[in-house]
């Protein structure tokens, strides 16, 4: 069975039980809501257990997980629940021949006492092809999660808002979507904010304005995120964005230096020969985190990124000697190194 994200509340309250959820797509909130929902359903119907397993993508003629730890799991029930969940949380939308198998075969098996939940990216028309995929069809209930697009992101936020009892215009939706610039995440946060500081029932146009912050502003995290991508006319604009907000230059690189150390643990690891996907779940990377570390472990090397290291304690004597306006200059050199500007003409040693 296929169901839209709108569906799923009326099919848990409707039926009674289901073996297998999949929850595919690349929106995280959609997703993760989705996920909880089959989740808190259950509890309530005792499968107080939960077990959660990260599957890495597959790759050929190697093997990347045990499938048997699943099985083994599914026939061990504890001694204080009868009922479990086994969340199974792929990498890719693939599990590969072993987990194709593994997961037709389960489809042709009853337990009762067992509710597995698969989720992953968006999967290709070729992957719904597969006989693991129409098997789990036929028994399950597959959820393909869409993004939401601008045109219809100001009708979710109204969704959303009436959901909590209250009401909001539609030229103050649509001031919400364009601060939030598609991000559903950051759009859950303001109507969380609206919601607790708007003590009436209709929220307009002067009341988004004055009192949610401004989620499209230059934030550090992106900031950094988009040195790693090689944005370096979007990182420079953010940079500037920071300085003209009056952000405090030694908060900022406190916050810019927890995410290079981070980078250059994750850069020694995969130098190490660490698998990329196995270094992501050991850092709790999230799946739109990635691309912007694998883009940057293509540019720079663990011995660019120490030289780039000793940089940054020059920085930090800027910091504390009081000199605010060079340390702003110094970010904008170290920005520029990481996004991909040739580091000698920049003169950082």
């Amino acid at each position: 069975m296929r169901l839209r994200t709108d569906q799923l509340e009326t099919h848990l309250e409707r039926s009674s039980t289901t073996p297998i959820y999949f929850v595919s797509g690349d929106e995280p909130l959609q997703k993760l809501e989705c996920i909880d929902l089959i989740r808190k359903h259950y509890r309530g119907q005792g499968y107080d257990e939960r077990l959660v397993f990260y599957i890495p993508p597959p790759k050929k003629n190697e093997k990347t997980f045990d499938w048997n730890v699943v099985t083994e799991e599914i026939g061990n029930l504890s001694l204080f629940s009868s009922r479990k969940i086994i969340e199974l949380r792929m990498g890719a939308p693939k599990p590969g021949r072993e987990g194709g198998s593994f997961l037709q075969e389960y489809t042709e098996k009853e337990n009762d006492d067992v509710l597995l939940i698969i989720s992953s990216d968006k999967m290709d028309k070729s992957t719904q092809n597969n006989k693991w995929v129409k098997s789990i069809n036929k028994v399950g209930v597959m959820i393909q999660v869409w993004p939401i697009g601008p045109a219809q992101l100001p009708g979710w936020i109204q969704g959303r808002i009436q959901k909590k009892q209250k009401k909001i215009t539609q030229d103050a939706a649509r001031l919400i979507a364009e601060r939030v610039e598609g991000n559903l995440l950051a759009a859950q946060q303001e109507i969380e904010k609206l919601v607790l500081l708007i003590e009436k029932n209709l929220i307009d146009i002067e009341d988004v304005i004055g009192a949610v912050a401004d989620s499209s502003r230059y934030n550090v995290f992106d900031m950094v995120e988009n040195a790693f991508l090689g944005n370096i006319d979007r990182t420079l604009l953010m940079l500037n964005g920071l300085k003209n907000e009056g952000t405090e230059p030694l908060a900022l690189f406190g916050a810019l230096m927890w995410e290079y150390r981070r980078l250059c643990s994750i850069t020694y690891e995969y130098e190490a020969g660490t698998q990329l996907e196995n270094i992501f779940e050991s850092y709790r990377i999230w799946d739109q985190k990635k691309r912007s570390i694998t883009v940057v472990l293509k540019r720079h090397s663990s011995k660019s990124l120490d030289q780039l290291l000793n940089y940054c304690a020059t920085i930090d004597k800027t910091l504390k000697s009081g000199q605010r306006d060079r340390a702003w200059d110094q970010f904008n050199v170290l920005l520029l190194a990481i996004a991909g500007i040739n580091t000698n003409k920049l003169q950082i040693s």
